[in-house]
């Protein structure tokens, strides 16, 4: 059952803040890395590429949670777990480009790489907490 993103939590998604993004390994053991991070309401964007871990994870595991931090206060906080419910290339780059200007104010984003197709991973968020 899908989670309404409570109004606080979509600030800090809106925000520069840096999300920590968990998946599941092939072995069951997390892998966490940080992701710029979006939202399409309460559907949450992640940016990344074909060639990533969390990628290849979340294709085997739908089952995903996530971080975020206000990097103004650090003890301003949020945690959603979530389930991917599509991947796709449909405006990738342009979103990466979005998520360029957002976090370094540079309307393109410069580590494009033609070798490594950009992909949006959609999340729901099943469980969306905060302080």
């Amino acid at each position: 059952m899908t989670t309404k993103l409570p109004k606080k939590i979509c600030q800090l998604i809106d925000d520069k803040n840096i999300a920590h993004f968990a998946t599941l390994n092939q072995d069951g053991s997390p892998h966490v890395s940080p992701v710029w991070i979006d939202r399409d309401g309460d559907v949450i964007l992640v940016n990344t590429t074909s060639t990533r871990i969390k990628y290849k994870n979340v294709k085997n595991d739908k089952r995903v949670s996530l971080s975020i931090t206000d990097y103004r206060n650090s003890y301003t906080w949020a945690f959603i777990m979530g389930e991917v419910i599509e991947i796709t290339d449909i405006d990738a780059d342009a979103h990466i480009d979005k998520m360029s200007q957002k976090y370094l104010d540079i309307p393109k984003f410069s580590g494009k790489n033609p070798m490594e197709p950009r992909k949006i991973i959609k999340i729901i968020p099943l469980i969306a907490k905060h302080n």
